[in-house]
């Protein structure tokens, strides 16, 4: 980079696309009366009443409202952190067994009471960042106590990490996992309790945090992430990759894990993991701009059979992830290149996946940009719909949050 100018044009960029993701949410995700907010609203913005309520959701709502309001004041945001912070102790929150429920009907009937880790980690996760804007006793109270419940529930004590999947009553369940062939643990889970860990220790500096958000970062290092750089996705019980796994590569998560863990190592404090970490950073990151990358600046989604086969749709999470991922490689190295992917990235998001008509992100667009306006049959989507624009895992937490970290990053390059 040549000079500020261009790091100021681009922070502008970035904060402006923030507040339009942002008005967005405001605007149609809530309910009458400010009651909640919908399970899904369609492309052309219509609520989709028949929608279930997912607690991913309104734990991603809670966490992006309360950084955006903690970090601009006076725009309205700290109005939608409060009501979902609302929504998820209140609505979701399960007062005989503990924890939250998987969905809700659209009139807030339990439809899945299901006690799934992933789940429960971003509720912790928000928790942690409602309480970092708004430093309320009942709110830390709140955290402490689910961090303790959660980590004496899901850890697994006979092995590394955590289990995955669990009946209302916390029974431990052989279903409903984070896994293409249901096998017992899963990299997805492990990095949001990582990030949720980091969340809840940024706030509260208890010891036994600190030592289960250590034991995290030793699994990654030791047991998830490959010498080829990649992510391993799916293990054993005993935390060992299964073949069915060992040839995937989901390269949104390699590079959105390639800033969650040295974040998470920041705010541990340790600076010698901090120094074991960033080898295996960089060796991620170049892993994903070598093979991940399009020319045109966006990310594929993932590859098979070693490599081989390259799905070639780029969903609109995985493209957020590039940026913060690619933007934390030019910090640490201040190395151009990695700077010229950022720039290249946004130049393929605001050209193909912000709809700039009715607003937000799509979906999903294939290799050339063309967005999926509807749900192909031999090409479905895992968990979100290509026809709506919110849906129970469709959130402002990707996108919403990388615009904020672009922000906050490009803030902290210019001061030094």
């Amino acid at each position: 980079m040549k000079n500020n100018s261009e790091l100021h044009e681009y922070r502008k960029i970035f904060e402006n696309e923030l507040h339009s993701i942002l008005s967005y949410w405001m605007k149609y995700s809530m309910e009458e009366e400010s009651k909640g907010f919908y399970g899904a609203v369609d492309l052309d913005n219509r609520p989709v009443l028949s929608a279930n309520k997912s607690c991913v959701l309104n734990a991603r709502i809670l966490w992006t409202f309360s950084e955006a309001a903690r970090l601009y004041p006076g725009k309205g945001y700290q109005d939608i952190a409060h009501l979902a912070y609302r929504v998820v102790t209140e609505d979701f929150a399960d007062r005989q067994f503990g924890g939250y429920y998987m969905e809700l009907s659209s009139g807030n009937k339990v439809v899945n009471d299901t006690k799934h880790t992933y789940v429960q980690a971003f509720v912790l996760y928000s928790l942690s960042k409602y309480y970092e804007y708004n430093p309320d006793l009942k709110v830390i109270k709140n955290l402490k106590d689910y961090f303790i419940f959660l980590d004496n529930k899901t850890r697994d004590t006979q092995n590394p990490g955590y289990l995955e999947s669990f009946s209302r009553e916390w029974k431990l369940s052989g279903g409903n996992r984070m896994a293409d062939n249901n096998e017992p643990k899963s990299m997805n889970t492990h990095l949001h309790l990582l990030e949720a860990y980091a969340a809840a220790y940024r706030v509260w500096k208890d010891e036994k945090v600190r030592k289960r958000l250590a034991e995290l970062i030793d699994i990654f290092t030791g047991k998830i992430i490959r010498n080829s750089g990649h992510l391993g996705l799916f293990f054993s019980n005993e935390f060992e990759e299964t073949a069915e796994s060992a040839g995937i590569c989901s390269f949104g998560h390699d590079i959105e894990a390639s800033w969650l863990i040295p974040e998470a190592a920041e705010i541990l404090g340790d600076k010698a993991i901090v120094e074991k970490i960033n080898p295996h950073v960089r060796r991620m990151a170049d892993a994903v701009l070598r093979e991940g990358v399009d020319k045109d600046g966006g990310l594929f989604l993932e590859s098979y059979r070693y490599g081989s086969h390259i799905r070639t749709n780029k969903h609109w999470w995985i493209q957020a992830e590039n940026l913060v991922g690619f933007m934390n490689m030019y910090q640490l190295t201040g190395d151009n290149k990695y700077w010229e992917t950022v720039k290249q990235a946004w130049d393929f998001i605001h050209r193909f996946v912000i709809d700039h008509e009715r607003g937000e992100w799509f979906t999903k667009v294939n290799r050339l940009g063309k967005p999926f306006r509807y749900e192909p049959e031999d090409d479905p989507s895992p968990y979100y719909k290509n026809n709506w624009k919110i849906d129970p895992w469709k959130c402002p937490y990707h996108n919403g949050r990388a615009m904020m970290e672009l922000v906050k990053r490009i803030n902290i390059l210019l001061e030094s």
